[in-house]
């Protein structure tokens, strides 16, 4: 998996998560990292493995980690406390890779799918850490989305190719890649990082990557439909306004890292400007996630800087940031709860929880 290179694994053998409070004056608990603007760290925790992905519930109750050594954390909101641990039963410990959560009708019900990069999706109940269906593709898994009424899920992986499953069967009902003609790109030619469904159109979505495309597809057609030039997609970083139908993408990349584009004409929007907070000053930013951060705010994150950045979006300022991260921001989530502005982000083993007060 491309993360892994770029963090030192932990020497850590214990199953353990070690809470941080930030509260205190002891100088060994120090915090390496700046806080700027209009944000609190609420709390931190240390896993025992890089943390390479992360997902709020739908109510902002639970929040899971996705590890390296193949664990996925649960920890719940309200306490910071890290409750769950869901553990594959296999003989290879390898990354997980993407989380999304389920909608149930029974509040009391939380689960969730995850791709691993061993080629396994599967789908786990959290309170009761069982393990309800997995299904093994020969490929490495990077990236997934279901489509707005659940009932498929769009993976990416290192083929290059889209893979459509039905989400009642776990049946692939698609597989989505480039043609066989060179005159045209209507589909990827290298790894793909991140999916997106589109949010009101159940057979619309979008996938980037390492080809410096984002492509279009209708997932009942075999190749994409159309594409979009320009962004250099190396995490969860593609993301979609459900209202203004906005495409979002950060870049590992020096410059133009930031960017938002017209979903309909695929015309570029604006290069969001990296900024240290309340300042002008650009800052370089490889970013390896991004995302709407409700309808206001957009937050994204990456190496180089080693930081994390909260963004207005109507004036396209910097309002809030984490700097100084020991390693690189790789993974981060935001979640709105009795209007409280809830985010987290990881950093190698390093998790923080933080409100955003606005």
């Amino acid at each position: 998996y491309f993360i892994q290179s770029n963090l030192r694994m932990s020497s850590a053998t214990h199953d353990s998560i070690r809470r941080r409070k930030n509260s205190g004056t002891n100088n060994l608990n120090v915090p390496s990292y700046k806080i700027d603007g209009k944000l609190k760290v609420m709390s931190s925790a240390e896993a025992n493995s890089p943390i390479l992905c992360t997902k709020y519930s739908f109510d902002g109750k639970y929040i899971a980690f996705g590890c390296s050594n193949g664990d996925i954390k649960i920890f719940y909101t309200q306490s910071y406390n890290h409750v769950y641990t869901l553990t594959p039963d296999d003989n290879k410990k390898l990354p997980v890779t993407c989380i999304r959560f389920i909608p149930s009708e029974n509040q009391d019900l939380y689960s969730l799918a995850a791709t691993y990069s061993s080629g396994y999706v599967r789908f786990w109940f959290i309170t009761s850490k069982q393990l309800g269906r997995e299904v093994k593709e020969d490929v490495e898994m990077f990236c997934c989305d279901f489509n707005c009424d659940y009932s498929k899920l769009a993976i990416g992986g290192d083929d290059y190719k889209i893979r459509v499953f039905d989400v009642e069967t776990m049946n692939c009902r698609g597989l989505l890649s480039r043609g066989e003609s060179f005159e045209k790109m209507d589909g990827h030619a290298s790894k793909v990082f991140a999916v997106k469904y589109h949010p009101n159109n159940e057979n619309i979505l979008l996938s980037a990557g390492w080809d410096n495309t984002i492509q279009i597809w209708d997932d009942r057609e075999g190749h994409a439909v159309r594409r979009i030039f320009g962004a250099h997609v190396c995490g969860d970083a593609l993301d979609m306004d459900p209202i203004y139908y906005h495409v979002l993408t950060g870049s590992w990349r020096r410059d133009d890292s930031l960017q938002v584009w017209d979903f309909d004409s695929g015309r570029l929007i604006k290069n969001v400007p990296i900024q240290n907070s309340n300042s002008t000053e650009k800052q370089v930013c490889h970013l390896y996630c991004a995302k709407w951060a409700g309808k206001d705010f957009i937050a994204c994150g990456g190496s180089d800087a080693n930081t994390m950045k909260i963004i207005e979006k109507s004036s396209i300022q910097t309002i809030a940031a984490m700097d100084g991260l020991t390693r690189g921001c790789y993974t981060l989530d935001y979640a709105e709860v009795n209007n409280t502005h809830h985010l987290t982000c990881a950093s190698g083993n390093s998790i923080y929880f933080m409100n955003l007060n606005v």
